[in-house]
């Protein structure tokens, strides 16, 4: 195993231990906040839909992640040779999890929008940093793992090989000239 694959054990550690689980409690304190009960029920009937939503989503991302993704990962660096063992499709999963990402951020952009309206702009303070966070630390965490996967394609020989060998095709390599 490379020190590519201690560094990606790492970053999937800092996201189940410190990223996902206080995005959750945020998400939960939005969702059960009493302050809510303020606003009139048509105008906080659609800011509630958005955040269940944005809630199942997350957890069917973070879920998707733990049980499928990261072992996927951490098996294509443990492999000792792809011929060996079947090996994930990768491409494949980063591309679900790409699209679910997207459809969170959906959800967080509907939700900043109804925030933004006037019955909600100088209110609502759990649900604005719920929307911050999933802008800011959301994002930026994803983007580091979307970009160390791709760096891992390609500059790290033993993951990029084991990666296609698991397709049942040979990596080429990119001359720059």
């Amino acid at each position: 195993m490379c020190k590519h694959a201690d560094q990606t054990e790492e970053l999937i550690q800092h996201l189940l231990e410190n990223v996902y689980p206080c995005l959750e409690l945020k998400l939960q304190n939005a969702i059960n906040c009493v302050f809510l009960n303020e606003y009139q029920e048509d105008e906080k009937s659609y800011l509630v839909e958005l955040m269940h939503n944005l809630r199942n989503d997350f957890s069917s991302l973070v879920t998707c992640e733990q049980k499928l993704v990261f072992p996927s990962v951490m098996k294509v660096f443990n492999a000792k040779s792809a011929k060996e063992v079947a090996l994930p499709n990768l491409f494949d999963l980063m591309q679900l999890t790409r699209s679910k990402e997207h459809k969170i951020m959906t959800y967080v952009h509907n939700l900043s929008s109804v925030l933004d309206t006037n019955g909600f702009k100088n209110g609502a303070i759990k649900q604005h940093d719920l929307v911050d966070s999933f802008n800011c630390n959301f994002k930026k965490e994803k983007y580091r793992w979307n970009k160390m996967i791709e760096d891992r394609l390609n500059s790290c020989s033993c993951f990029r090989s084991n990666v296609f060998k698991g397709l049942g095709l040979e990596p080429t390599v990119v001359e720059s000239k």
